[in-house]
C-alpha cells in the first residue's frame, strides 16, 4: 500500500501544479480575447473553454488524488493541516465550477452576441486570483510541519 500512496501524491502534485500552470495565463488569455475583433476574439474565446474544462478536470483529480493519500495514509492522525487542505482544495474545485467556468462562459457569449467583454475579463483575472490564493494556501499547509520546525 506504500507504493500506492506515494503515487496517489505524485498525483495530487502534478495535478495541482497543472491546474495551477494552466491559470497563470487565463486572465492574460482573456484581454486578449477582449483585444481581438471578430472571428479572431471567436476562436480565443473557445480556446479560453477548451483550457477552463481542463483546469476543472485537473481540480477534481487533485481532489481525488488528495483524499485517496489522506485515506491511505490513515488519515494523518493529529495533522489538522492535511484535513485543511483537503476542505480547501474542495473549496476551490467550488470556485473552478461556481466562478471560473461562469465568467469565462460569459465572456465567450459577450464575444458572440458583441456585448461589452471587459467586465467579463476582470471577473475571469480576479476569480482566477482567488484560485491561486487558495492554491499557494494549500502549498503552505502541506510543507507545514517543515515549516513550523524552523519557526
Amino acid at each position: 500500500m506504500a507504493s500506492l500512496h506515494t503515487i496517489l501524491i505524485l498525483c495530487h502534485i502534478v495535478t495541482a501544479a497543472a491546474w495551477f500552470g494552466m491559470a497563470l495565463r487565463l486572465g492574460a488569455h482573456a484581454r486578449l480575447v477582449v483585444s481581438l475583433q471578430g472571428e479572431g476574439a471567436l476562436i480565443a474565446a473557445e480556446d479560453g473553454v477548451k483550457a477552463v474544462r481542463m483546469m476543472g478536470v485537473w481540480i477534481l483529480l487533485t481532489g481525488l488524488f488528495s483524499l485517496g493519500s489522506l485515506m491511505l495514509g490513515g488519515g494523518y492522525p493529529g495533522q489538522y493541516q492535511y484535513h485543511t487542505a483537503a476542505m480547501l482544495i474542495f473549496i476551490l474545485v467550488v470556485v473552478q465550477y461556481t466562478l471560473i467556468r461562469p465568467a469565462w462562459n460569459g465572456l465567450r457569449e459577450a464575444v458572440t452576441a458583441g456585448a461589452e467583454r471587459k467586465t467579463f475579463s476582470k471577473r475571469v483575472a480576479i476569480t482566477t486570483g482567488i484560485g491561486h490564493l487558495l492554491w499557494l494556501l494549500l502549498l503552505l499547509l502541506m510543507f507545514w510541519n517543515r515549516f513550523a520546525t524552523v519557526l
